[in-house]
């Protein structure tokens, strides 16, 4: 019996059960001992739901039958386990200090190394069988590293009658109990990342380009076996390595990392690293995760994600794996036919899809659903991705060889633009043309709502442009802007739906640094331009930075009649202007906090804990809060990074106060002159009058026109003010 059966046993409190079980596990002998300390958790339900009394029973009659069948040395580990779990029980207790007794009879000192560890009472199981564990395996000369910083040290003599040990650590010589060691260090070899930073740093240079996920396995043993991205440049940058070598020895070490089973890797900026002592088994993995999701696209992308892994690993995907997946796809997917169903489609195109990815047949039952299927536009709509899409397109034209060219017209308008471009040179390869696209064509842009993928299609133009009859650019444009006006206007639409076509629009819009949005306003007659700078103005759900750049690149390409500014940019609370040089100083200030002011905090926290018991430990405290406001200050410092946008000189206006506009002031009581130069907080500088542009000041002149009068108090101007004139005040910084 597995152990997860005994446990949901012990919980229920079926203790006659769990006895009965318990002794033929035991009694049978046919699992294998590092199985059996899986069934410590059987202990600890046991003990948790009131029944400690039976539990150490349990304990105490297991290690009696094993200790007549096996060596003392094979039985510590199972041993330890089992008193972990009734660590209150003497009995058990002493069982273990008579196995560690017997196993090392020879060992000089072991009295009293047991006694010092407390294993017979006095410290927590925990602890004394650490203490053990460490000092039973160490010899003068060996090497330590440190549990909660990348200190090492070396040990120097070993005294068996008191265990007192001295050590020689990057700091000096030291001298410590068994149990303290044990609680700061854990023994390691010799080319261990900490020890060769601290004792051999010519060594570890050489291994850093040659045993890269050594050094990675030797940071997350002393993590918990985890550890990320940010943490491993802060380790190695820039004492080991330059900046611009992290990101090369980075895309190395992760491309090894992944081939190993050992690893798993997630998440992105930083990347999550985990380890395992013992390789991890992908498929098991994987069947285990399929068991828990219920969406069947995540059901797809973990199969995916697992076929690209074994790949990389150059491993073979398991077929009976794989095959499992897809039977319980397969099922629901007959299910779902039987019903009538139209998610049914979805679940075919994953079969299908699961079995390219493994060079395996589709069933034919996928082709057949296709091909008697009813009204084929409500089966595609239910498959949003592109890929399964594209794969469901293809299987069409195999399950419908009479009329598939007639259907994938129809369903032209509802797929993705990727597809789009696909489908239309198949058809257009198999003897269709321009006037058999016109109706599709039409009914895009008359209901591009519904349709938005494909007139994105339209704009981007297809491949074969010259034989699709696509209306001009600037009409597609406008379309995209009423279909965004509509999703502003329109309660009716579903909000996700109208995220969706938002997010794309920015996306295509932005696209290669606006070089389609560009090229299609270039020169544009100013009537159209004022025309599309008035729909612009209207569409406040397109975020209102790319709104901005939109009309800052249509105002370059087709220059307005300008009377005043269009749109006040020192008023947007969620864009910050600054100059490209000053974004560069901010970015090396970041660069400086974290690779000088946080590290110098985590050798502080590394030095505070060397000195004892953390928790009446003033230093160490202090160096953790210091660490929280740092990491704080990073947080607050790249959100702004990630507001900012780059005001160019050409950006500047002249003919009226805005940012990087120098602004000349006369005064209405003398009649001198005075200058301010309105830029981004991170170019302010009162010596040279540049004035951050959201000081309360600037919003008094911000806007203003030649003329207007202002009145202020600042650096010695103060009074009344008349505005004489503007000039670029980034020409000369820039």
């Amino acid at each position: 019996m597995k152990p997860e059966s005994l446990v949901e046993l012990a919980a229920g409190g079926d203790l006659e059960t769990v006895s009965h079980a318990w002794t033929s596990v035991i009694e049978e002998g046919g699992t294998p001992l590092a199985e059996l300390t899986g069934f410590r958790d059987v202990l600890t339900e046991l003990s948790r739901a009131g029944h400690a009394a039976q539990a150490e029973e349990l304990a105490w009659t297991a290690l009696e039958m094993l200790t007549s069948r096996h060596p003392p040395e094979e039985l510590l580990a199972v041993a330890g386990a089992f008193l972990g779990a009734v660590e209150g029980s003497e009995e058990v207790r002493a069982q273990v200090v008579g196995l560690y007794r017997s196993a090392y009879a020879d060992f000089e000192g072991i009295d009293n190394l047991i006694e010092e560890a407390g294993l017979g009472g006095g410290r927590p199981v925990r602890r004394a069988l650490r203490t053990l564990d460490v000092c039973l395996n160490l010899k003068e000369g060996d090497h330590l590293a440190a549990r909660d910083d990348d200190g090492a040290a070396r040990v120097d003599s070993i005294d068996p009658s008191t265990w007192q040990l001295s050590i020689t650590t990057c700091d000096g010589r030291e001298n410590l109990d068994a149990v303290r060691l044990a609680d700061r260090y854990f023994p390691v070899p010799d080319t261990h990342f900490a020890v060769l930073r601290h004792f051999a740093p010519e060594r570890l240079v050489k291994r850093l380009s040659s045993n890269l996920v050594d050094i990675v396995v030797d940071l997350c043993r002393g993590r918990n076996n985890k550890i990320d991205s940010d943490e491993l440049e802060a380790i190695l940058v820039p004492d080991l390595l330059t900046e611009s070598d992290w990101k090369k020895w980075w895309t190395r070490a992760r491309t090894a990392l992944r081939k190993r089973s050992n690893f798993r890797i997630s998440g992105r900026a930083p990347y999550k690293i985990e380890f395992d002592e013992t390789p991890i088994a992908l498929e098991a993995e994987m069947l285990e995760a399929f068991k828990r999701l219920r969406d069947p696209m995540d059901k797809h992308d973990l199969i995916d994600k697992y076929v690209r892994d074994c790949k990389l690993r150059g491993e073979q995907p398991s077929d009976a794996a794989v095959g499992t997946c897809a039977d319980q796809l397969t099922r629901r997917a007959m299910e779902l036919t039987r019903d009538g169903a139209s998610e049914a489609g979805l679940f075919w195109m994953i079969v299908r899809s699961v079995a390219e990815q493994v060079g395996a047949e589709p069933p034919r039952e996928s082709g057949e659903y296709l091909r008697t299927a009813g009204d084929l536009r409500v089966v595609f709509k239910h498959i949003e991705s592109p890929a399964l899409l594209d794969l469901a397109c293809t299987a069409l034209v195999e399950a419908r060889p009479e009329d598939w060219q007639d259907q994938l017209l129809e369903l032209l308008p509802i797929l993705p633009s990727a597809v789009c471009d696909r489908v239309s040179e198949r058809l257009l390869e198999n003897g269709r043309d321009a006037s058999d696209f016109e109706p599709i064509i039409e009914q895009i842009m008359a209901s591009s709502v519904d349709h938005f993928d494909a007139l994105l299609w339209l704009w981007d133009g297809p491949t074969q442009a010259d034989r699709i009859p696509c209306p001009a650019a600037v009409t597609i444009l406008t379309r995209i802007f009423r279909t965004l006006d509509e999703c502003r206007r329109n309660d009716g639409i579903p909000r996700e739906k109208s995220k969706k076509i938002v997010a794309r629009a920015r996306a295509v819009l932005s696209a290669r640094k606006h070089e389609r949005f560009d090229s299609c306003v270039d020169g544009m007659d100013p009537g159209m331009g004022s025309a599309l700078r008035t729909e612009l103005r209207r569409l406040h759900n397109l975020g209102r930075a790319v709104q901005v750049d939109l009309v800052n690149h249509l105002d370059r390409r087709c220059p307005p009649v300008r009377t005043g500014k269009w749109i006040d940019l020192w008023t947007l609370e969620d864009v910050l202007y600054v100059t490209q040089a000053g974004l560069a100083r901010k970015q090396d200030e970041i660069e400086h906090h974290v690779n000088v002011k946080m590290k110098e905090n985590a050798e502080a926290i590394g030095r505070a804990a060397e000195h004892g018991d953390l928790s009446e430990n003033s230093e160490y405290k202090f160096a953790l809060e210091e660490r929280d406001l740092l990491r704080a200050r990073l947080a607050q410092m790249n959100s702004q990074v990630a507001a900012s946008r780059v005001i160019s000189v050409r950006d500047v206006p002249t003919d009226y106060a805005g940012i990087g506009t120098k602004v000349t002031f006369k005064s209405e009581a003398d009649g001198i002159p005075y200058e301010l130069t309105f830029v981004g907080p991170w170019e302010a500088d009162p010596e040279k009058n540049w004035l951050n542009y959201k000081a309360p000041l600037a919003a008094k002149v911000l806007g203003r026109h030649v003329g207007e009068i202002v009145e202020f108090d600042h650096s010695g101007a103060r009074g009344r003010y008349e505005i004489v004139g503007f000039e670029n005040g980034l020409s000369a910084g820039e």
